[in-house]
């Protein structure tokens, strides 16, 4: 029985000084990202470091994006990872943080201004090619509307017997030896050039084709921006 009192009188004690805090603790906590630096230009995975301060202590720390919970950490120091690759390139972004210390007051930060850098192309082949006869390769890719891709097929020795790029169903019909229609198609010719706009996010496929009665070797090179 005494052990239970015991207990009982520990337990409102704890939960006293907790309201206690509460009641007295009125000032709200400091919060500081101290980098990235204000309308900075960033890429890939951006390491956003973040302190915060209170004479009672730091409960934790919320990172926002764009005015949406992006992570927490329960510490008074922190480094966020925030993954830009989601994003378009050009785009502005803001990031704040808020601070809570343990009697529940928040304090936030100034608002990070961040663009994200504008990538140069991104390669999807660049190399050289062998078939033999009747065989053909593809070279699958992702694309979204907005996106170009540019580049040449170059026959070192002969001709490419056709260079095509299709979307994903018309690419199935290919394999089916069935009736197809592609975005783009060059036959019969030493070398072949793609600038193609996507218009519909999916997988699509370059697809060269061998058919002049002996091995061959090609060179291609293309870009996606």
């Amino acid at each position: 029985m005494k052990f239970k009192l015991l207990a009982l009188t520990l337990l409102l004690l704890s939960t006293g000084c907790d309201l206690l805090l509460q009641l007295l603790d009125k000032t709200p906590p400091t919060c500081i990202i101290l980098s990235p630096p204000d309308s900075s230009l960033v890429s890939g995975v951006v390491h956003i470091q973040v302190e915060a301060n209170d004479s009672n202590g730091i409960a934790a720390i919320d990172l926002y994006t764009d005015n949406s919970l992006a992570a927490t950490e329960s510490s008074a120091t922190a480094d966020f990872e925030w993954d830009t690759g989601q994003f378009e390139p050009g785009s502005w972004h803001r990031l704040f943080c808020i601070a809570i210390d343990h009697a529940g007051n928040k304090g936030s930060s100034d608002t990070l201004h961040l663009q994200i850098a504008a990538l140069g192309p991104k390669s999807i082949f660049h190399g050289k090619i062998t078939l033999n006869n009747n065989y053909y390769r593809w070279i699958e890719f992702d694309a979204r509307p907005g996106k170009k891709i540019s580049g040449t097929a170059r026959a070192v020795n002969g001709t490419i017997s056709r260079l095509s790029l299709l979307d994903t169903i018309n690419f199935q019909k290919y394999r089916q030896n069935q009736t197809y229609n592609p975005l783009f198609e060059e036959q019969n010719t030493t070398e072949a050039s793609i600038n193609y706009q996507f218009t519909i996010s999916g997988a699509y496929y370059i697809v060269l084709l061998n058919t002049t009665g002996s091995q061959k070797t090609y060179w291609l090179r293309f870009t996606l921006e």
